[in-house]
């Protein structure tokens, strides 16, 4: 049996879009500049810490010659570029389905995300957008859209979910958050929210159990919500 919620708040990435694969990707790129590759599974210790951590961890792991602020320039430079693509950018399963049914079905809807805001909004506008048909603008979509930008304390903190839900007008145990790391479940469950967490190959590895349901992917959601 479905639960009744008002309000639907998504992470970003690893949730809605699959940028995790481009973080990996433009990652092992600048590493390839000196002659080390790494798998997909050799960066899943990367994911959830900022991008500053991961460079200086890049350069003192593989004993980089280059300062990490070089290698985060770098890194940085080639994932704009990547995000500034669309067909670059894919979207996580069973998103579109989902988004589908819960606009159908009247929710608020808000986006949540620990990234800034210039790179959010690129992301969202590059990968989102182009593939939500008669559709111009996000906030037709959303009624809430916020970034690391917009609040002082970040995931895990409950802070970001808790501005989402004052601003879509609804109270925190209205809500249902959908994520896939650790750090943003405790920040859903720290808001008084029920959270589905929805892990992928970069966050598989971390506990999610603090979750009221673990999904396989955002289509199994559509029996829930």
């Amino acid at each position: 049996m479905k639960t009744k919620f008002n309000a639907v708040i998504f992470d970003m990435d690893g949730l809605i879009v699959d940028t995790e694969e481009l973080y990996y990707r433009t990652y092992n790129q600048n590493l390839n500049d000196h002659d080390v590759n790494i798998p997909r599974e050799g960066y899943t210790r990367c994911v959830g810490h900022p991008v500053e951590d991961n460079s200086r961890d890049a350069v003192e792991m593989y004993h980089l010659k280059t300062s990490p602020e070089a290698f985060l320039t770098t890194w940085m430079d080639r994932f704009e570029q990547a995000i500034s693509d669309p067909d670059q950018i894919a979207l996580m399963p069973g998103f579109l389905d989902f988004l589908n049914h819960v606009r159908q079905n009247s929710f608020r809807l808000g986006i949540a995300s620990s990234t800034q805001r210039p790179r959010m909004q690129k992301t969202l506008q590059n990968g989102l957008l182009p593939r939500l048909k008669g559709v111009d603008s996000l906030d037709e979509v959303f009624g809430v859209l916020l970034s690391g930008s917009d609040v002082t304390h970040t995931k895990p903190d409950p802070e970001i979910y808790l501005l989402a839900a004052k601003r879509l007008n609804v109270s925190p145990e209205a809500c249902c958050v959908f994520e896939d790391s650790q750090a943003g479940v405790q920040s859903g469950k720290a808001a008084g929210m029920t959270v589905f967490a929805v892990p992928n190959f970069f966050t598989a590895h971390q506990d999610h159990t603090e979750a009221d349901h673990i999904l396989g992917n955002l289509t199994e959601a559509i029996e829930k919500v």
